[in-house]
């Protein structure tokens, strides 16, 4: 008999928030951990999940097929676990439909735990946002803070909603790592997986024979290889970390452990 299974919804207000890299990192622990999970993009206009896995599915809420699509078969009751990136164009509509089917209550009747991911800037629109969204829907939560959109500002601090979001009991936050070695994240032509076991120390030279031309250029400076193993394997412990609370937290099987 199947147990509970994740609905992971990576969402932020804003465009350059991280929230397309934070699914990546979701995606990516699932895969490292034997899982195959289901992803959808959700961005028509400028696709961005679907970049880096192919197989992702891309949804176009504004249209009623796409919203059909994407809600027909979040409920549905399955081993792998899934996961939406809801990016800043498809917020509003996205929010807007999960309450008006009260998907979180369907979710839950087919043993399907929604978890909404929360990655905000350090405004106080969106934490008053974000604390709005967890009171209405009630569903596992979680702030995803990204250290490279830099410090809270000092107004912050007189916000009820900032304090009330960090003291959630399930956050996480992103490792800050330089703009440089940033786009050479961005290169989709090789998944994060890959590039932390090809740059793992005493692996082959990576970008050797034929596949050279098909790599980013972090694979041919041995610094920036360093750097991004060195950003890549702690933001997967903090993931993992997570996603082990709420799955403690639900009271269902953990995900495997790994050794990042």
């Amino acid at each position: 008999m199947l147990g509970k299974s994740l609905a992971i919804l990576v969402v932020s207000p804003h465009e350059a928030s991280g929230c397309t890299l934070i699914a990546r990192l979701f995606a990516e622990f699932f895969r490292l951990s034997g899982d195959a999970p289901i992803l959808f993009d959700t961005d028509a206009v400028k696709p961005k999940l679907s970049k880096y896995f192919p197989e992702a599915e891309l949804v176009d809420l504004t249209q009623t097929k796409g919203q059909m699509r994407l809600f027909d078969t979040l409920p549905l009751r399955a081993h792998e676990p899934k996961i939406v990136d809801v990016t800043h164009r498809a917020f509003p509509t996205f929010f807007s439909l999960m309450r008006d089917i009260d998907f979180i209550a369907e979710a839950r009747n087919n043993h399907v735990e929604p978890v909404i991911v929360y990655v905000p800037h350090y405004e106080a629109e969106d934490f008053e946002r974000g604390f709005r969204i967890r009171e209405h829907f009630g569903c596992e939560f979680m702030l995803a803070e990204n250290a490279f959109l830099g410090a809270a500002p000092q107004s912050l601090h007189s916000v009820n909603s900032y304090w009330a979001l960090k003291a959630h009991p399930v956050r996480m936050m992103l490792p800050l790592i330089d703009p440089m070695n940033m786009s050479l994240l961005e290169d989709e032509r090789v998944s994060l997986a890959e590039f932390l076991k090809a740059s793992a120390p005493g692996s082959a030279a990576a970008g050797q024979g034929d596949r050279t031309q098909q790599l980013p250029l972090a694979y041919l400076s041995l610094d920036a290889r360093s750097k991004i193993r060195n950003w890549l394997k702690p933001s997967l412990r903090e993931v993992q970390r997570v996603v082990q609370l709420i799955q403690a937290r639900l009271d269902t099987a953990l995900s495997e452990p790994q050794s990042f």
